[in-house]
């Protein structure tokens, strides 16, 4: 007959067994989420690699608030800006991989600055473990609202053809501004970039005509075109958008190798414990499914990405060859 303790003991050494066939296996069940002991047990830092009142602290904010009483535990969004994103974002590879520091990664600090920096570093798949995406927004290519404006993606590679031009963007190695490279890339046409520093300085001066076109997401742009300042060609998602019904897709407009998005995900330090990369996975995803979050991601112009660990693993790992070769073949660099 066997003892409550020793019952016990062969019960853990079963459940050990289990999830360690299933982490190899390359997926946790809810049963084995937790950790073995309590986590977290202490407030869970989340690094952001830009300032205050950006929006992608304002998208932190909205996620730790949610996740926070999932965990029973606070998320402290601590900003780290500076390169780009790369400060923040080197600091959270070097943290240690308890589970209590998160970075918040983007398409920019997580995929292309390393391809554009040879200083930068870190590297995606070296450094990082995926937690969970988080939202992502559409890119849109815009032009002045002024009668002399090209009035459709097609006009506007007629008009670079005929006469050349420039686009904005919110500064070098920007995804904006990639997005408008691959844009005339694919278009066979040339333009010169004028670089800003942000979106708000490039978007004014495009509406006030020192530009032929630019190329942002929907949240930058988007005040602008409702202001009537700017006209949107095209929307670069794959369905047209609830805020722009009547601005075609990339695809619509005959150009579908453009569908590209901007996305935001958690990450934590490369040796972070599966079990641990679950529990937070578990209650990023939880906390996208709110109402009052998806509520929250949509007055920023944001849609919501709920993905696993394994599911925004996949993401990055698809994303990283696209944009490593892209900024290779344009020869651009970008070193802080």
């Amino acid at each position: 007959m066997t003892t409550c303790a020793e019952r016990r003991l062969l019960l853990r050494a079963a459940l050990g067994t289990a999830a360690a066939s299933a982490i190899a296996a390359g997926w946790l069940p809810a049963a084995f989420a937790q950790p073995p002991e309590r986590f977290p047990d202490k407030p869970v830092k989340l690094i952001v690699a830009f300032a205050p009142g950006t929006g992608s602290d304002a998208l932190a904010r909205i996620v730790a608030a949610a996740m926070a009483p999932l965990l029973a535990q606070p998320l402290v969004v601590d900003n780290r800006s500076g390169a780009g994103g790369v400060t923040g974002t080197e600091q959270g590879a070097r943290a240690p991989a308890d589970g209590y520091t998160l970075t918040l990664a983007t398409t920019s600090t997580l995929l292309t600055n390393p391809a554009l920096n040879p200083k930068v570093r870190y590297r995606a798949e070296r450094d990082f473990v995926p937690v969970a995406g988080l939202a992502r927004t559409a890119f849109v290519i815009v032009v002045a609202d002024t009668p002399e404006a090209p009035r459709s993606l097609a006009e506007l590679k007629q008009r670079l053809a005929d006469k050349g031009g420039s686009f904005g963007s919110p500064g070098v190695g920007t995804v904006g501004h990639l997005a408008a490279e691959h844009f005339l890339s694919q278009a066979g046409r040339k333009a010169v970039h004028v670089p800003y520093r942000g979106s708000g300085a490039a978007l004014t001066d495009l509406a006030g005509g020192q530009l032929l076109f630019g190329c942002d997401t929907l949240v930058a742009a988007l005040p602008l075109i409702r202001a009537g300042k700017l006209r949107a060609l095209s929307v670069s998602a794959a369905q047209r958008l609830a805020a722009l019904p009547d601005v075609p897709t990339v695809a619509e407009a005959g150009m579908p190798q453009l569908a590209l998005s901007a996305w935001w995900g958690l990450v934590a330090p490369a040796g972070t414990p599966p079990a641990v990369v679950a529990t937070l996975s578990d209650a990023a995803v939880t906390a996208l499914g709110l109402a009052e979050v998806k509520a929250q991601l949509a007055s920023q112009q944001l849609d919501a990405m709920p993905l696993p660990s394994a599911a925004f693993g996949a993401l990055i790992h698809a994303e990283l060859p696209f944009w490593t070769d892209f900024v290779r073949q344009t020869g651009i660099r970008l070193e802080f």
